[in-house]
């Protein structure tokens, strides 16, 4: 395939959000409308210029984040035709074919726009327009075809009359140029019509003239979907879930109520991995084989190795779990923890910034934080590892084999020696010897094991 050059319009204020933000900005999957189009353009172009105006910094820096690509500004919202003037500069210097994207069109596929690409080059086409079949056009430019089939216009919305309306193939808006020909089509808009716009489509008109003139349906309407208020929003989202569900079946995972899943399409889940209704799945999360996750679970950015079970009500950021542990149910990890091989962190358990050695366990209504835990270790119903002052974060550190009792404060910075003990309702201020038991309110050194 020869290189691609994609314009991806971005300039408008999007009032039907109701929203103080830009529309693209919106999230769609867990990532901006405008980082699914960019991330797609980027795929298959040699270069990428989005078009910017309402909140241009946002609209640059967010979509930076998925793709190189250069930016242009629309200062005055005038029209698809307007827009794609002011990347001119760029048409002008690329040779090959120009493709048109939208950064509120988020649901396209990549095989459908190569597929575009693809016709276009083959049928030496001028312009190659995707077109779609919908059972409500209504909002969408309308194709009015010809004897032959070919396309004799694409009427916009406001310019309908009653037939027109009627017709229910629409244009997407996302086309296919041949550069020379677009740059010179672009120099004959006008704005001619109720909006006052310069529209893209209209270039037809001068192409058409020059070169073929080529329509080519998607074959899934909804993936033309434009995001134009919440109501578009809920339903792309509905969309896309329903594709990453039926992709994580396909591949062997078992969804026991698939509608009652949230999958972000960054995450990889392996096989025979058993998912319960009422769980969310975000960022880079990643499940290994044999896991069970129960129901009303959050994974964000997790790390979940082979045969972990995470009961019901966990919560799980930005952090790992190796193989054979049992987190819940109504855990919290936070981010920076890693919970080694055969733990088991209970019920009503908060962990952050900490590691859990294996075979430990904290079973039960515990907070640890900033702690390493060493292997083979019992932290005691209503443990508190006390790691903050006032001003700052201190380490705790339980070697391997420690035992502490139920209702111990641990208060940082400190460290308990491997084999030690604390009694039930112990506060530990200081370091605690090997093989030692220590008790008390501060807790003292009462005798060896």
């Amino acid at each position: 395939m020869t290189e691609v050059l994609t314009v991806i319009l971005a300039a408008g204020e999007g009032t039907r959000m109701k929203s103080s933000r830009n529309k693209v900005l919106h999230k769609l999957g867990g990532k901006p409308l405008i980082g699914h189009v960019v991330g797609l353009a980027a795929g298959i172009s040699e270069k990428v210029v989005c078009v910017v105006g309402h909140q241009a910094r946002e609209v640059k820096k967010t979509a930076s984040r998925y793709g190189e690509l250069e930016f242009v500004r629309q200062d005055r919202q005038l029209g698809t035709g307007h827009a794609v003037q002011q990347a001119e500069r760029y048409i002008a210097e690329h040779q090959g074919p120009i493709l048109i994207l939208y950064g509120d069109i988020p649901l396209i596929n990549t095989s459908t726009l190569t597929g575009l690409v693809t016709e276009h080059q083959n049928r030496q086409a001028g312009m190659t327009i995707l077109t779609a079949e919908m059972d409500d056009p209504a909002g969408y430019g309308r194709i009015v075809r010809d004897s032959s089939g070919g396309i004799k216009a694409v009427v916009e919305e406001h310019d309908t009359d009653s037939e027109t309306a009627a017709i229910r193939e629409v244009n997407s808006g996302i086309y296919c140029f041949n550069s020379q020909l677009l740059r010179e089509a672009l120099k004959q808009l006008d704005n001619d019509n109720q909006q006052g716009e310069y529209y893209l489509p209209d270039t037809m008109h001068y192409i058409s003239k020059r070169a073929p003139l080529i329509p080519l349906k998607a074959e899934d309407p909804r993936e033309i979907l434009g995001i134009n208020d919440r109501a578009d929003l809920a339903e792309a989202e509905g969309i896309l879930q329903k594709r990453i569900r039926q992709k994580h079946l396909a591949s062997g995972v078992t969804l026991l109520d698939p509608d009652c899943t949230y999958i972000e399409p960054g995450v990889e889940i392996e096989q025979d991995v058993i998912i319960y209704p009422g769980s969310y799945f975000k960022g880079s999360t990643r499940i290994g084989s044999g896991s069970i996750i129960g129901p009303g679970c959050q994974l964000d950015n997790a790390k979940i190795a082979s045969e972990v079970r995470v009961r019901q009500g966990s919560i799980i950021i930005g952090s790992q779990v190796d193989s054979g542990s049992t987190v819940g149910p109504y855990a919290y990890l936070r981010p920076g923890t890693e919970i080694a091989e055969s733990c088991r962190i209970g019920n009503f358990v908060e962990l952050k910034k900490s590691r859990v050695g294996r075979g430990s366990k904290v079973p039960h209504l515990s907070y640890v934080g900033d702690a390493t835990i060493g292997s083979s270790c019992n932290v005691g119903a209503g443990t508190i590892f006390a790691n903050y002052d006032g001003e700052n974060k201190h380490q705790t550190v339980l070697e391997d084999e420690v035992f502490v009792g139920s209702n111990t404060t641990l208060v940082a910075p400190v460290k308990l020696g491997r084999g030690s003990s604390t009694g039930a309702g112990s506060v530990v201020t200081k370091d605690v010897e090997d093989n030692s038991l220590v008790l008390g309110v501060p807790a003292r050194f009462y005798r060896k094991k």
